[in-house]
C-alpha cells in the first residue's frame, strides 16, 4: 500500500512538472508596470519629467501549435481613464515575440471608460513594440506605442486597417498609415518577454 501510494504521488509530482514546463514553453509577455513618455523622444538618466504617465497590466500569450492566442492589456491613468485590448480577440489584435525580450502587441482598443475629451482610443488600433532589457527593469525595460491616431474601425475601410496592423505586428512591416510614435520608459513595477527557444524565433 505505501509502495502505492508512493508511486502515486511520484506520478503526480512528474505531472505537475510536465505542465510547468508545458506552460513555460509559451511565448508571452506578462506583468504589471507604470511608463511615461520620454521628454524630446530619447530616454535620459532618472529624473526628467515624463509624459503621458499610464499604468498597464498585460498577459498577452502568442498562439502556438496547442494554443491560441490569449489575454488582455489594460491600461489605466491617475485620473481615473482607461482603455483595454482583449488579446483573445485574434481577428484584429496581435501577440508576436520575434525575438529574445522583444515583442509586438495590441490591436483594437475595445473598451474604455473614464472622462475622455471626444471619443477617446476606442476603436482606435494600438501597437507597442516591447522591450525586456533585464532586471531590474526600472529604467531599463521600454515600450513604443505606435497609435495610428487617424484611424479607426470605419474609417478607410475596415479591412485595410485591421490588415496593415497585423502585417505590422506579424511581419513586422511598417504602417502604412498616419500614426503617432510615443516611446516611453518603465520606472515602476516590472515587465517580461518570454521567448521559448522552441519556436525557432
Amino acid at each position: 500500500m505505501k509502495r502505492h501510494l508512493r508511486l502515486f504521488f511520484i506520478l503526480i509530482a512528474y505531472l505537475v512538472a510536465a505542465n510547468v514546463f508545458a506552460g513555460g514553453a509559451v511565448d508571452k509577455v506578462t506583468g504589471e508596470y507604470t511608463r511615461g513618455n520620454c521628454p524630446g523622444y530619447t530616454c535620459e538618466p532618472p529624473g526628467e519629467a515624463l509624459g503621458r504617465v499610464a499604468h498597464r497590466m498585460v498577459s498577452a500569450h502568442e498562439a502556438s501549435d496547442k494554443h491560441p492566442q490569449k489575454g488582455f492589456l489594460l491600461s489605466w491613468t491617475d485620473d481615473g481613464r482607461w482603455w483595454e485590448i482583449d488579446l483573445s480577440d485574434t481577428d484584429n489584435t496581435c501577440v508576436h515575440v520575434f525575438e529574445d525580450g522583444r515583442a509586438r502587441i495590441g490591436g483594437l482598443v475595445s473598451d474604455q471608460g473614464g472622462n475622455y475629451s471626444g471619443r477617446g482610443p476606442i476603436g482606435r488600433y494600438y501597437g507597442m513594440v516591447i522591450e525586456d532589457r533585464g532586471e531590474p527593469a526600472y529604467w531599463e525595460d521600454r515600450t513604443q506605442t505606435y497609435a495610428m491616431t487617424s484611424i479607426r474601425m470605419g474609417e478607410f475601410g475596415w479591412e485595410d486597417v485591421r490588415d496593415a496592423f497585423l502585417d505590422w505586428c506579424k511581419d513586422l512591416e511598417d504602417f502604412p498609415f498616419e500614426h503617432a510614435i510615443w516611446p516611453g520608459i518603465i520606472f515602476e513595477g516590472n515587465l517580461q518577454v518570454h521567448n521559448s527557444p522552441k519556436d525557432g524565433d
